[in-house]
């Protein structure tokens, strides 16, 4: 029996939840990918809260259900019904990338959730629409998902969030510009999705022009992207957050951060002496992040570990 496509992580019943949704993988079977960094995401938030991590090996964009929660889109929406309501939780957010975002806004507004943030979802996967736009990047799956009985017009996400009025969530979504699919022309051709999304109210549209399909991957690269998600995901100010590219403390600051990890000093009495001098606690932790990562810090702690440093 294979192995469910969701996980439970974190139960804490009125804490806030976030519902991850993985993107296709074509060369192995879909992970949860955003395991990893919604626990960064917790740590810089100083905060925990409640996870489910669902994915997609069919690689039906979500449409046919998930596999260990119901044996389709009706009976799947159900289980997480249940779930939510299990869970109780303070708020719930949807978070996914292109297949992920797809589903992240499908069964966003049929939950009723506050929020959806997704990077590069199309709005439809109706063939007929892929054929007038010249998208021949996803036709097989479209073919297959209207071979199988499931209509174009009931992929439309346009017309389910219209459905539901202004009711439906509140979507923050980030689109690349740079053309993913050269052979088909100059432009990006998620764009036609984001400006499909833009017209409706409540949806912020984020370009970002470095990009192509893969917007979180892009961002990743950049270091930017545990930022984005925090200001996304817990409306956290960006400029609170310290990144390499971003930073928000001196580099006296840092190098005290990795003196003192050098010297097995406790983070949690780091962040106290750095919020006793006026440090919020997300630049703190977010800047012991940053230099826990970075591979200068690596090799110095490396070559100090056989050294009794707290003599030093």
């Amino acid at each position: 029996m294979p192995d469910p496509d969701f996980l439970i992580e974190d139960r804490a019943p009125g804490r806030p939840l976030v519902i991850s949704f993985g993107f296709a993988q074509w060369e192995r079977p879909p992970a949860f990918d955003y395991q990893g960094r919604l626990k960064k995401v917790e740590w810089n938030l100083g905060d925990s809260f409640q996870k489910i991590h669902l994915r997609d090996t069919r690689l039906a964009w979500y449409l046919k259900g998930i596999q260990g929660l119901g044996p389709d889109l009706p009976s799947t929406l159900d289980s997480l019904r249940g779930l939510i309501d299990e869970l109780r939780p303070a708020h719930t957010v949807m978070l996914g990338q292109s297949m992920g975002g797809y589903g992240a806004i499908l069964y966003g507004q049929a939950l009723g959730v506050e929020r959806v943030v997704a990077f590069g979802p199309l709005s439809t996967m109706d063939l007929a629409s892929a054929l007038r736009l010249g998208d021949r990047r996803w036709m097989s799956v479209m073919q297959a998902l209207q071979d199988q009985g499931i209509p174009g017009a009931s992929t439309d996400l346009l017309g389910l969030l219209a459905d539901r009025g202004a009711g439906h969530p509140k979507l923050r979504l980030h689109y690349g510009c740079l053309p993913d699919a050269p052979e088909h022309g100059p432009e990006n051709l998620d764009l036609f999705h984001a400006r499909r999304f833009q017209a409706l109210a409540g949806t912020s549209v984020r370009l970002h022009p470095g990009a192509a399909h893969a917007v979180s991957e892009h961002l990743r690269a950049r270091c930017e992207l545990d930022t984005v998600l925090l200001e996304e995901l817990f409306d956290v100010a960006a400029d609170l957050v310290h990144s390499r590219r971003q930073p928000q403390l001196t580099d006296d600051w840092i190098q005290w951060i990795a003196e003192n990890r050098i010297r097995n000093a406790d983070m949690a009495g780091m962040i106290q002496a750095m919020a006793a001098n006026g440090i919020a606690g997300i630049t703190a932790r977010s800047a012991i992040a940053t230099v826990l990562r970075d591979p200068i810090y690596r090799w110095a702690a490396r070559t100090f570990s056989s050294i009794d440093v707290s003599r030093a």
